[in-house]
C-alpha cells in the first residue's frame, strides 16, 4: 500500500509539473515547478549560481519560508471566509477550524513537494504551532520551537550537525524572540487605520528579512566559507515578492488546477519569478558580491552561537550581553 501511495504521489507531482510547464515555458516554468513540486532539474547552472551568489538560493528549495506562506495563507483565507458568516463565527471557535485547515494544507504541500528533509522539518515545526492553536495555547512561542527541535532530534539526532537544521532554527528562534519583544511593548487594544496597518505589515516583512539574514550569517560563514555581501539587499527585494505574489499564486494554482483554471495565477506567479530572477542576476553581478572566508575557529563559532542564544532566550536587559560574546 505504501509503495502504491508513493507511486501515485509521484504521478500527481509529474502531472502538476507538466501543467505548469505548459502554462509557463522556459526557465520561469522550471522555477515555478521547483517551488511547487520541489523538482529543480530544469533550472540552469547560471541561474543557480546567480541565486547562490546573491543569497537567494534558499528561495529555490522548498523549506520553512514556503511552508509558512502556504499554511499561513490557508489559515488567513479560512478565518476570513468563516468570519463572513456570523451564524458560524459567533457560535464556534473558527480559529481552530482555520488551524485544522492550515495543518491539512501544510501536509498536502509536504506530499506534493516531495517531502525532503528540510520540508519535513518545516512541516513539523508548523504542525506543532497549529496544534498549539487547537489547544488554546500561544502558537508563536519558544516552547513550541523547543518541542519541534526535540521531536526532530528524537527521530534524526544527526540533524544537530546539519547546516540546514542549524540555520533553520537560528532564523526561527531569532524571529520569535523579536516577535515576543515587539508584542510585549505594543498595546494589543490599539486600533490602527488601514494605512498604518499596511505600514506595519510591510515593515514586518522587511524586519523579518533583516533578522533572519543576520541570524543565519555566522552559520553560512562557518559551514560554507562564503559570504554573500549583498544578500540582505537581495532578500529585501525578493522575499516580499515571494511572500505577496509568488507563493500565494502557487497556492491558488494548486486550488484551481483541478478546474483547469491555472493559467491566470501561473501567469501572475511568472511575473513575480521573473522579477526575483532579475534581482538575483543583478545583485550577483555587483562588484564584490562574494567574499571567501577562511576557516573560522570553533571557539569563535561557539561564542557567536552562545551569544545569539543569550540574546534571544533572555527576556530582560541581560539579553544585550549576548552582543558582547558575538562581538568577541
Amino acid at each position: 500500500i505504501l509503495h502504491a501511495t508513493r507511486a501515485r504521489l509521484e504521478q500527481i507531482r509529474h502531472a502538476i509539473g507538466n501543467r505548469i510547464r505548459a502554462a509557463l515555458p522556459d526557465e520561469t516554468g522550471a522555477i515555478a515547478v521547483s517551488l511547487i513540486t520541489g523538482e529543480r532539474g530544469g533550472i540552469t547552472d547560471a541561474t543557480n549560481d546567480a541565486y547562490r551568489d546573491s543569497g537567494l538560493v534558499h528561495i529555490l528549495s522548498i523549506s520553512g519560508l514556503h511552508m509558512v506562506i502556504m499554511a499561513g495563507s490557508v489559515y488567513a483565507v479560512m478565518r476570513s471566509l468563516l468570519a463572513a458568516f456570523p451564524a458560524i463565527a459567533l457560535r464556534f471557535a473558527t480559529k481552530k477550524w482555520a488551524a485544522a485547515a492550515a495543518l491539512a494544507g501544510a501536509t498536502g504541500y509536504l506530499l506534493i513537494s516531495g517531502a525532503s528533509i528540510a520540508t519535513l522539518r518545516a512541516t513539523l515545526m508548523i504542525a506543532i504551532m497549529f496544534v498549539a492553536v487547537l489547544l488554546d495555547r500561544q502558537a508563536l512561542a519558544m516552547r513550541n520551537v523547543a518541542l519541534a527541535a526535540l521531536a526532530i532530534l528524537a527521530v534524526m539526532p544527526e540533524s544537530l550537525l546539519d547546516a540546514g537544521f542549524q540555520m533553520s532554527f537560528a532564523a526561527v528562534v531569532s524571529l520569535i524572540a523579536a516577535y515576543e519583544a515587539i508584542r510585549d511593548r505594543s498595546e494589543t487594544n490599539e486600533r490602527r487605520g488601514w494605512l498604518l496597518a499596511a505600514a506595519f505589515f510591510f515593515g514586518g516583512i522587511l524586519l523579518s528579512t533583516v533578522i533572519a539574514s543576520l541570524s543565519v550569517a555566522p552559520f553560512g560563514a562557518y559551514h560554507f566559507h562564503r559570504s554573500q555581501q549583498y544578500a540582505l539587499i537581495a532578500n529585501l527585494i525578493a522575499v516580499p515578492i515571494c511572500n505577496l505574489i509568488i507563493m500565494p499564486m502557487a497556492l491558488l494554482t494548486l486550488v484551481v488546477m483541478p478546474l483547469g483554471l491555472e493559467a491566470l495565477p501561473l501567469a501572475l506567479m511568472g511575473y513575480g519569478i521573473d522579477a526575483m530572477t532579475a534581482t538575483a542576476y543583478r545583485v550577483a553581478a555587483l562588484p564584490g558580491a562574494i567574499a571567501y572566508i577562511p576557516a573560522m575557529p570553533a571557539a569563535s563559532f561557539a561564542l557567536m552561537v552562545l551569544g545569539g542564544l543569550w540574546l534571544t532566550l533572555w527576556q530582560t536587559r541581560w539579553r544585550m550581553l549576548g552582543l558582547v560574546a558575538v562581538g568577541a
